[in-house]
């Protein structure tokens, strides 16, 4: 629970409560399980006016709760076949959505929802050499509360024939079963098929290539064990992202070094985005752990999300990041790029990012940090707007030996942190200049 006095404002005290909870209990030994989550947290309505935290952005943020419970069955069927049974629940909420600025800017605004999926998976086990399979099946079905509902479905299964180490045939097939509302109601439904066969030389690269109406190339490369390296493109008929797809990982690492870069495309909904993201281990977009000056706790907001509105939403996000060490230093830049469709209208986000941090012990238990970040939002459509973010911070971080009865540590800490909005609708410019002191004790 977050609680935050004003004593410039209304002298009213703004009580604000946080939530991550996870959990799996394991029912039956190594068989039966039962998987639990729940979340609190507030974030930003929509993209045209960013808050990073609870201190500012009070007319442009909601509370978003989830709730969600899953038990599943992993069966063996001895060295014959191995799989999986699971059904879940979800349940979010969000509390003044539609009263929020975005049902002033978009007419479909987010709603609260009830979600049930199911899944399920049989996979050849050891008995099967020559011969390999797989049959999944996939199911979401999220009900909202207004709106149009929305169905991801999926059958899908796979065979693979192995003529030797290094070569292999298979064959992929299944059928789409999807249901949203879209602009053009273009919705890709039906049968698919792939055959195809892959090429692996050895453990250091490979190549597979198939054909059908869903067609795909996909490379590994892996000359070392600090280099490794994924690559897929498709070339989509029938499903979700359907056209050109790419996805790649690449990873490069170093003594006192590592590079990162990431690129993929999905198909998701706001509400799927929120119940995912992780209320105390957020990250921003280049990976850091953004803190809390305040709290001490990870920050509750990211500033790359979609506005919530009840759509589909179609995500293609790029990263790149460096980080670097050296003595008592440590460095990272990163850049990215996310591009979103929402499928229910003409909306569409192009977001460039870039950040870099510097951290300095120059004196045992005693840290420098300096933080720059930029960021800048062209959205098109109806109530497109174009809005450049810049944000810089600088504080020490020092720990202090206490005793309350026994040995503990005060966490102190002191930021400078200048934020700056600047768009071409002139209410969403904004500027902040800020300093925070804080201690904190965990007993």
């Amino acid at each position: 629970m977050q609680g935050l006095y004003n004593a410039g404002g209304n002298d009213a005290v703004d009580i604000n409560h946080q939530l991550q909870m996870n959990s799996l209990y394991q029912v039956v030994r190594n068989r039966l399980f039962l998987e639990t989550s729940s979340s609190i947290s507030q974030v930003n309505t929509n993209n045209s006016f960013i808050a990073t935290d609870n201190l500012t952005g009070d007319n442009n943020r909601t509370n978003a709760r989830n709730f969600s419970i899953s038990p599943y069955w992993t069966p063996k069927f001895g060295q014959y076949a191995s799989g999986l049974l699971k059904a879940g629940y979800q349940k979010s909420t969000f509390d003044n959505a539609n009263n929020s600025s975005t049902s002033t800017l978009y007419p479909n605004p987010i709603s609260d929802s009830d979600s049930f999926t199911r899944e399920a998976r049989l996979s050849s086990g050891s008995k099967f050499n020559l011969v390999r399979w797989n049959l999944n099946y996939s199911a979401q079905d999220q009900n909202r509360d207004s709106g149009d509902d929305v169905r991801f479905e999926q059958y899908q299964g796979d065979a693979r024939y192995y003529f030797s180490r290094k070569y292999n045939v298979f064959a992929n097939f299944g059928y789409e079963n999807n249901d949203y509302q879209t602009l053009n109601n273009d919705i890709s439904n039906g049968f698919f098929y792939t055959f195809g066969g892959q090429w692996s030389p050895s453990q250091f690269y490979s190549l597979e290539a198939g054909y059908g109406n869903n067609s795909q190339v996909t490379i590994n490369l892996n000359p070392s064990a600090n280099f490794t390296s994924h690559i897929t493109y498709e070339n989509r008929s029938v499903g979700l992202n359907t056209g050109n797809v790419w996805n790649a990982q690449l990873n490069y690492r170093l003594q006192q070094a590592a590079v990162n870069f990431n690129y993929s495309q999905d198909t998701t909904t706001a509400q799927q985005i929120l119940a995912a993201q992780q209320v105390f281990s957020l990250t921003n977009p280049f990976g850091d752990t953004v803190i809390d000056p305040v709290t001490q706790q990870p920050q509750q907001f990211i500033i790359n999300s979609p506005n919530l509105v009840n759509d589909v939403i179609i995500n293609k996000t790029a990263n790149l990041s460096l980080t670097y060490q050296s003595g008592k230093s440590s460095y990272n830049a990163s850049v990215y790029n996310t591009r979103r469709t929402y499928e229910q209208s003409t909306e569409e986000d192009n977001v460039y990012g870039a950040s870099a941090g510097w951290q300095w012990q120059f004196q045992p238990r005693l840290n420098f940090y300096l933080q720059p970040l930029w960021q800048t939002i062209n959205s098109t459509g109806t109530n497109g707007s174009n809005n450049d973010r810049y944000d810089v911070a600088l504080g020490l971080n020092r720990s202090i030996p206490i005793n309350l009865g026994r040995p503990l540590l005060m966490n102190t800490n002191l930021e400078f942190r200048h934020i700056e909005q600047k768009s071409d609708i002139t209410i969403n410019d904004y500027t902040e200049n800020r300093a925070t002191a804080n201690f904190a004790v965990r007993f």
